[in-house]
């Protein structure tokens, strides 16, 4: 049921071989599936997930919920990662408030998951295109869900496992420490790959902006914005 091998030309072939296993548990801490990562060079795909099964649905599970969220909830506060190793590296310097998303998409039921905890969220997702919208995108959920939210942001690595292996712990704390709010994190995402000279690009982002505003509830943060956008653009 777990899916660890499969029907090759009438053979039962092992689905994992040559790889380094992440199992996977349910929110109640039962085993339900299986991530192998390949650890050489070749062609394979980098991961191979168990397909989903009766008792397996990727959208349904939180990577390290079950071992987490007496931790998450003790520090009122759960850091979002998109991998495993994000994850595994965190503990490994004492942070065990954390989770993983199974891929940078965002489902209704891990939403439901979150709010039941009823604390804070930091998200914490790769340095890449893709992460970047990711964080976009689910700062724009929890946000409109009224969960407060912040973002770490570093410049220098692709994601926080190679972050911490190359420059440390105080690497990490530091950019944990200067998070930003997502309102902030929103407000520069969407001046990405625009050109704020040019007047069509400007009110295009303006209006974004005001749109952005509107979906906050917090009137003096609106103010304090709003404010900011007019100094900035006269």
């Amino acid at each position: 049921l777990i899916g660890l091998s499969h029907n090759y030309n009438g053979k039962l072939c092992d689905l994992f071989l040559n790889r380094i296993m992440f199992p996977i548990k349910d929110l109640n801490g039962n085993i339900v599936a299986y991530s192998g990562r390949k650890y050489d060079n070749s062609d394979a795909p980098k991961y191979i997930n168990t397909k989903e099964t009766l008792i397996f649905k990727k959208g349904n599970i939180l990577y390290n919920y079950y071992d987490a969220k007496e931790e998450i909830r003790r520090k009122k506060e759960i850091i979002i990662c998109e991998g495993f190793m994000e994850v595994i590296r965190l503990y490994s310097i004492g942070i065990k408030n954390v989770i993983a998303l199974m891929g940078t998409s965002f489902t209704n039921e891990q939403l439901e998951i979150i709010k039941k905890l009823n604390v804070d969220v930091i998200l914490n997702l790769d340095n890449d295109a893709p992460g970047k919208l990711a964080a976009f995108q689910i700062g724009n959920t929890l946000l409109k869900n009224n969960i407060k939210s912040t973002v770490i942001v570093f410049d220098k690595y692709k994601d926080t496992d190679e972050l911490i292996m190359n420059d440390g712990e105080d690497a990490f704390l530091k950019a944990y420490n200067n998070r930003v709010s997502y309102i902030d994190y929103k407000l520069h995402y969407l001046k990405i790959d625009k050109n704020l000279n040019d007047s069509v690009e400007l009110a295009k982002y303006i209006n974004e902006v005001i749109d952005s505003l509107n979906e906050i509830d917090d009137d003096v943060l609106k103010e304090i914005k709003a404010k900011e956008l007019s100094l900035e653009f006269d």
